[in-house]
């Protein structure tokens, strides 16, 4: 998973998407549940269940070149955690609305790989997470306007192109910036008041 200590949007950038708003379920995993429900302001909770274990997010859609994204970040985390964490942001790219919602999260394997030809390519620190040498996590350290900027430098960057019967013709994401998606669908029929 790929996470920057800052937003990867401004506020200029926001953009609502009341077809986000309901209940959702993973197709090939129907065990896993997702919940957007309209926040304050512009923003979504996200509720994701699955395997027993609950995840809480705070989400907000952003466009940037007429693509959408949804920057989360976790609500919550126990209060005997002292200082308190710096909320990390994941960027996914939002590839379907309708009939199905089908989001991509950002390829680690390729930002790893990136940045292992060119460290310059976007600020980041390595953190260990072990003992091992090879335990670490890359963690981006650029600002909003530098994530934006490494963003729109590297949106075109996908696996290659073919066709999918019914579907047209579509990136396969094995090699490129973003993972496979995750396709949901609806389990109750979206309010048109979100």
């Amino acid at each position: 998973m790929v996470t920057s200590v800052y937003p990867f949007y401004f506020e200029k950038d926001l953009a609502f998407e009341p077809a986000l708003v309901g209940d959702w379920k993973k197709t090939d995993q129907p065990d896993e549940h997702w919940k957007f429900e309209r926040d304050s302001g512009n923003g979504y909770r996200i509720t994701s269940e699955s395997g027993g274990k609950t995840t809480v997010f705070q989400g907000h859609a952003f466009k940037l070149r007429g693509r959408t994204f949804l920057d989360l970040t976790t609500t919550g985390w126990k209060e005997d955690i002292q200082p308190e964490p710096v909320p990390s942001h994941f960027l996914a790219r939002i590839v379907q609305l309708t009939p199905t919602l089908k989001i991509s999260a950002m390829n680690y394997d390729w930002l790893k790989e990136l940045l292992a030809k060119d460290p310059n390519a976007v600020r980041h620190t390595v953190l260990p997470t072990g003992e091992k040498p090879d335990e670490r996590r890359i963690v981006l350290t650029a600002d909003t306007a530098e994530l934006q900027e490494f963003l729109l430098k590297h949106l075109k960057t996908e696996g290659p192109l073919v066709y999918q019967p019914g579907e047209g013709w579509q990136h396969l994401n094995t090699e490129g910036m973003w993972e496979t998606s995750v396709e949901l669908q609806p389990i109750t029929a979206n309010s048109p008041s979100r």
